[in-house]
């Protein structure tokens, strides 16, 4: 149960982060004197990412596990990415530092769920920091392309997806390692709060529990894109306003005062032709002669 509650927490965490990064909310402002140089659009995030650095950073002081230094490095790189905009410095840190501070820390973070244990060991677990380096990766890329483009809205929006990512499949891996809903012929032998690992009884439980791993993922990959369109299409809808009525192109206009010059001749009615041919009967005057032309058959 601790394990569940440790992963669901951190999960919630980055859901809250990836909303906070992605989404236009509106929070009640911080105090002025929290605020040294950090602006105000910011702030929260930062906060949050500072309250999750920070138990990260007990939850490791506390475990005696290998893997206490590489989760001590990259949440003291988190924590000092959260707090920096708070420091009282003369003028506030410029974004580009700040998300090469983030990309060092996404950095840490991938190498140290890429070797979170020995290549001895083949629970059904290493499955699933498998498939979280994918979201880890994701939001290393866009913070190097944010570090680039700090104006650009896209590293920022790829940024909130890998966030939002990690935070869903880190809820999956709480709820897959520690409840029931462990895959069918596999349990879970654990030596302390950090050190356990999830052994199968013969190879086609390890094949079916992997399979299972992949499947859950790509449901969480479809969706998070499911939830990213909703989200599009609700503040495209209420940010545009509806047209007032129906107005007329462009060249309906033009072909409004136009006259229509369509005729539809027969050939059973031809009309007699009129022709005009002026007469000189001197040098100024001029008579007009009607000439009938028959008609032809």
């Amino acid at each position: 149960m601790p394990g569940l509650v440790a992963y669901s927490a951190a999960g919630l965490g980055l859901l809250a982060l990836a909303a906070l990064e992605a989404l236009p909310l509106r929070l009640p402002p911080l105090p002025r004197r929290l605020l040294s140089t950090a602006p105000q659009q910011c702030a929260h995030r930062h906060l949050l990412a500072a309250l999750l650095s920070a138990l990260c950073l007990l939850s490791a002081l506390l475990s005696a596990h290998h893997l206490s230094l590489p989760t001590l490095a990259a949440s003291a790189l988190f924590l000092l990415y959260s707090l920096a905009p708070f420091l009282p410095l003369a003028a506030p840190p410029p974004p580009q530092l700040l998300d090469l501070l983030l990309a060092a820390a996404f950095a840490q973070e991938l190498l140290l769920f890429a070797h979170r244990r020995p290549s001895t060991a083949a629970g059904i677990e290493n499955q699933y920091f498998d498939l979280f380096l994918v979201p880890v990766t994701v939001c290393l890329g866009a913070t190097l392309l944010a570090a680039h483009s700090p104006d650009a809205a896209p590293p920022r929006l790829a940024r909130a997806a890998g966030l939002a990512l990690q935070g869903t499949w880190m809820v999956q891996m709480g709820f897959s390692f520690f409840t029931s809903a462990i895959a069918t012929g596999c349990a879970l032998h654990a030596e302390t709060r950090v050190d356990y690992t999830i052994k199968c009884r013969t190879h086609e439980d390890y094949h079916r529990a992997r399979s299972v791993a992949t499947l859950q993922f790509n449901g969480h990959l479809a969706l998070l894109v499911l939830a990213g369109a909703v989200t599009y299409a609700a503040v495209i809808s209420g940010g545009s306003s509806p047209s007032s009525g129906y107005r007329m192109l462009g060249k309906e206009v033009q072909m409004e005062g136009m006259p229509s010059q369509f005729t539809l001749d027969s050939d059973e009615e031809k009309e007699d032709e009129v022709i005009t041919a002026p007469v000189s009967n001197g040098v100024h005057s001029h008579h007009q002669v009607e000439l009938q032309v028959p008609d032809s058959k």
